[in-house]
């Protein structure tokens, strides 16, 4: 009834059978075994999924039969580009839902309670007639398939069938039955080429033990529509021994091998919804002509079948399971897996990433984020000339791409070949030979703008100097008037309109092809897009090959595609970043620079084994993670990346009720928040980021019309004791006065030293106060001091965003001259900002610190109990800041033992703590900014007293 915990440790397991037992529900746990490859769960009770599944990357094989399952729950099928065999016969699901078109699903016996097998053989002579009965399957425009519950199993009737034929021997039935055993004992053990050849060696038993089969196909030609029908039932006994519907498979596999030329019986070329082997006349009629059409095969039957027994496989395999799509308008319930181009495109255009093992074959093809993936040939039908162009690979039909990947061929035989044993001198060659395959990818689609390259440069060098996270990239530089700044970046001198000149020779190319797929040697001007899949295509046909990454994110806050050469120094695996637009810059992806501007839609920072090696598209799923908090925006949840604990920060977007402008906003902001937390990570008392995500989901409407709903997802470090400002409720409804003095002046400067690293980095925080402080008083650092985390960076800015139009700006977040933040904590030139743009400074965040520690000292918000409006009159036109308790006044103007007495004061160093942080907070909340202190001051006047914590 429950399996042991123990088993999710076991990370690298790839077969999992827990077949007969009385399992109602899978352990969530079981999500965690990532190389799993082969899961069984037949005959238990099982009633739900864990959607986690989802999140198996490595999953081939599904087989849940003989459960109670009525539906798959919120498992997403489409994710799981790895799966290939899905069994869920024998449940009770009664509704449709997606497959995707590279699974074989098996649906048989559901919509009710499963009866036992004997009843079943009993039922197969009753219910013959029914296999001509339709099987309901539909096409989705997105290239899966809606797969429905289906009637009485077809091995069922044919093994009915054949029973009732002349000929018919009981051996014949016990040696299916000793091999249908064989192959239940086997099937997980199987990889491909063992399923190619077990199916071949199977059919060739059948054929020995089944004398009769001559003399079917010998009649077959001459035969009248009723002997047809028998050769079909024949047939389909033939193939549809094997319950679990494995030769089925192979026979899928087996069909891409052979050329559509080869012998063959198509059973369901007719034009009904039938889906399976039907017996009316129309139907066997065209079989009857498809068997005249092929007289060589049914005049030397014989003979095809002493001699070549693995050419009569495959004739079977394929006409069983591959009907004819031209023919039939309806698609076969296991349709044919898509081509290794097909599953590459379509990767990409989910997960926005191809990896190194990624090989791009000829026929992949690109058509963007922003819409939905579809079969080149549905591309080709609704394209229209002015939609956004699919780029094409094919080298067999593009002459100009077959001259570019020769001519890189020979431009790298120049270079020293790398041996392919790994070392250091060999990683050196490969970054070398991807540098200069990136400058022959951008000779190849126009060149690059040498004078944004330099300008970048040479503010790089600068902001360098000063030790800022955010390089600036625009015309502005060092100028402080925002519109002069936009002037000069809207107009830079000898700037030319690159993408402007792009799209008019992509629109020339799909005016003279009159299609909306362009080959992408026809190009004579390519952007990003363009340049980073020809990148990859020709890293991947390198002699050797040179490891390369094909990724899509953004370039500062603009869309943006470029790839990632990984190569090793020593024991450390170094991702370096590799641009064909700019050929020239070259950096590890984790520099200052690289790692706020190059932000990938989907980027993991933490370890998922014990190699400390992440797979880059392996995001973790937080389907299953527990909600912490929720608001009108988005929601926390708590969840585990392998053995880390992580809080997940989720927003979403439903496009159907969004403007453009809002789509932008949406991925702005979280755009805005990751290069914020990025350039801040690593700090002792700030919140780290674990990584991030931004995808999208096409769904469909009542009308049939898509629409995206949009997802992104911050994996930020979990502080198990929660915000500051739960604490301080505790401590309130415990009769406490204060934080106990030591703690409060510990955590004092924890938050100094945050809002110090910020300030250094010329950034504005904006929103301190409790609720986004996390501490965590449990479980203690190496030194024994208590967790003490700033976070919520959604509302940070740099200082000088208002000068730039580059990545400084931070497009989505308001600039720091307009009303931000959480009004009891604000400073009074930020509330002035309210009714007039006023540009404020770093200084509106040591305001709202001396509000922070009046929480600390009175275990209340500032101005509690006042209406708004009162607020804003004492903070915006009297500039006063929020008054402390009787006791608290007393006690800094006398001090007095009756008011140590009320304050619980018990020591002298906790007395003279106490009345350092009551006179730092009188100087941070000043009137006037230019009075307060500096972050620095701050902190080191803080860490002037020790504390408990410190002795320890």
């Amino acid at each position: 009834r429950f399996l042991p915990p123990e088993i999710g440790s076991l990370r690298k397991l790839q077969e999992l059978d827990l077949s007969f037992n009385k399992l109602k529900n899978l352990p969530n746990w079981i999500t965690e075994l990532r190389a799993l490859k082969f899961l069984k769960v037949t005959n238990n009770k099982l009633v739900d999924l864990p959607s986690g599944i989802s999140s198996l990357r490595c999953l081939e094989s599904l087989d849940l039969s003989n459960n109670r399952l009525t539906s798959l729950g919120s498992v997403e099928l489409v994710s799981m580009l790895t799966l290939q065999y899905l069994n869920l016969q024998f449940n009770r699901i009664s509704h449709s839902f997606m497959i995707p078109s590279w699974v074989c699903c098996d649906m048989r016996e559901n919509g009710e309670i499963p009866l036992k097998s004997d009843k079943l053989q009993r039922l197969g002579i009753a219910n013959i007639n029914r296999s001509a009965e339709p099987r309901p399957a539909s096409h989705a425009c997105n290239g899966v398939l809606s797969c429905s519950p289906t009637d009485i199993s077809p091995n069922l009737k044919a093994h009915t069938a054949q029973k009732m034929k002349k000929g018919w021997k009981r051996r014949d039935c016990l040696q299916q039955q000793a091999r249908h055993e064989r192959l239940e004992s086997s099937r997980s053990r199987l990889c491909e080429n063992d399923i190619d050849e077990m199916a071949v060696n199977m059919t060739e038993d059948d054929m020995e033990n089944r004398p009769v089969m001559k003399d079917i196909v010998e009649e077959s030609s001459a035969q009248d529509l009723k002997e047809t029908s028998s050769i079909s039932e024949d047939l389909s006994c033939i193939i549809d021994y094997d319950s679990d519907g494995l030769i089925k498979d192979s026979g899928m596999m087996l069909q891409d091998q052979y050329d559509d030329g080869k012998t063959g019986i198509n059973m369901r070329s007719c034009h009904d919804n039938n889906s399976g082997i039907s017996t009316d006349p129309a139907c066997l009629g065209s079989i009857e002509n498809e068997l005249e059409d092929t007289a060589s095969s049914t005049r030397n039957a014989v003979e095809v079948v002493e001699e070549n027994t693995s050419e009569a496989s495959k004739l079977t395999l394929k006409s069983k399971r591959h009907p004819d799509m031209d023919n039939n308008p309806k698609p076969s319930k296991c349709p044919r897996p898509i081509d290794e181009s097909s599953k590459l495109s379509y990767k990409y255009s989910v997960e926005s990433f191809c990896s190194i093992d990624d090989h791009l074959p000829d026929g992949f093809y690109d058509a963007g984020r922003d819409m939905p993936f579809m079969p080149l040939e549905e591309y080709e039908r609704s394209l229209g000339l002015y939609a956004r162009e699919v780029i094409l690979l094919d080298r067999e039909q593009d002459e100009e791409l077959d001259a570019i990947a020769s001519s890189a061929q020979l431009l790298l035989s120049s270079l020293k070949r790398p041996s392919y044993s790994e070392t250091d001198e060999d990683a050196g060659q490969d970054l070398l030979r991807a540098s200069v395959l990136a400058l022959f990818v951008s000779d190849c689609f126009g060149g690059c703008d040498r004078s944004a390259s330099l300008r970048r440069t040479r503010g790089a060098i600068v902001s360098l100097r000063k030790e800022q996270p955010f390089i600036c990239t625009c015309a502005a530089g060092s100028m402080c008037d925002s519109n002069e700044a936009s002037k000069q970046a809207s107009t830079p001198p000898g700037h030319f309109n690159f993408t402007g000149l792009c799209d008019k020779s992509i629109h020339i190319i799909k005016e003279r092809n009159n299609s909306g797929i362009v080959p992408i040697g026809a190009l004579q001007f390519g952007v990003c897009r363009h340049r980073a899949v020809l990148m990859k295509y020709l890293c991947d046909r390198a002699d050797p090959p040179i490891p390369c990454e094909l990724v899509r994110g953004h370039l500062d806050y603009t869309p943006h595609a470029w790839n990632v050469v990984p190569i090793r120094q020593g024991n450390i695996l170094v991702r370096m970043i590799v641009d064909a637009c700019y050929p020239t810059n070259i950096k590890e992806e984790t520099d200052p620079e690289y790692f706020c501007r190059y932000v990938p839609l989907s980027r993991l920072h933490v370890a998922l084994d014990d190699e400390g090696y992440t797979p880059r598209s392996s995001f973790p799923s937080v389907s299953l993670c527990k909600e912490i908090e929720a608001t009108a925006s988005s929601a926390v949840y708590h969840c585990k990346i392998g053995s880390v604990d992580a809080a997940a920060k989720i927003r979403y977007l439903d496009t159907r009720r969004a403007s453009n402008d809002e789509v932008k906003k949406f991925e702005y902001k979280l755009l805005g928040e990751v290069r914020m937390m990025n350039a801040l990570r690593k700090h002792r008392s700030i919140v780290d980021i674990y990584g991030h995500q931004l995808s999208s989901k096409w769904v469909q409407d009542d009308s049939d019309k898509e629409y995206r709903i949009m997802q992104s997802v911050i994996l930020m470090e979990y502080v198990k004791g929660g915000s500051l400002k739960g604490y301080l409720t505790k401590l309130l409804k415990e009769g406490k006065k204060h934080v106990p003095v030591d703690l409060a002046f510990y955590i004092a400067r924890e938050v100094a030293s945050a809002l110090l690293e910020m300030h250094r980095k010329l950034v504005i925080h904006r929103d301190i106060k409790s609720e986004n402080v996390l501490v965590d008083l449990d479980s203690k650092r190496s030194h024994g001091t208590p967790v003490v985390k700033l976070s919520d960076f959604d509302r940070s800015i740099p200082l000088h965003s208002l000068s730039h139009t580059c990545c400084i700006a931070h497009l989505g977040t308001y600039p720091p001259n307009v009303c931000v933040g959480t009004p009891c904590w604000m400073a009074p030139e930020v509330l002035q900002a309210m009714h007039e743009k006023t540009q404020y400074g770093l200084e509106v965040d040591i305001w709202s610190y001396g509000c922070f520690i009046f929480e600390m000292l009175t275990l209340r918000i500032p101005y509690e109990g006042l209406p708004d409006s009162e607020i804003y009159d004492l903070i915006k036109r009297k500039k006063q800041r929020p008054r402390l308790t009787k006791e608290l006044e007393a006690f800094w103007t006398v001090d007095e033992p009756i008011t140590r007495l009320k304050l619980g004061i018990t020591s002298d160093a906790h007395a003279e703590k106490l009345r350092f942080l009551i006179d730092l907070f009188y100087q941070c909340t000043r009137g006037t900014a230019s009075r307060r202190p500096k972050a620095e001051q701050i902190y080191n006047s803080l860490c002037s007293l020790p504390t408990c914590y410190d002795l320890s």
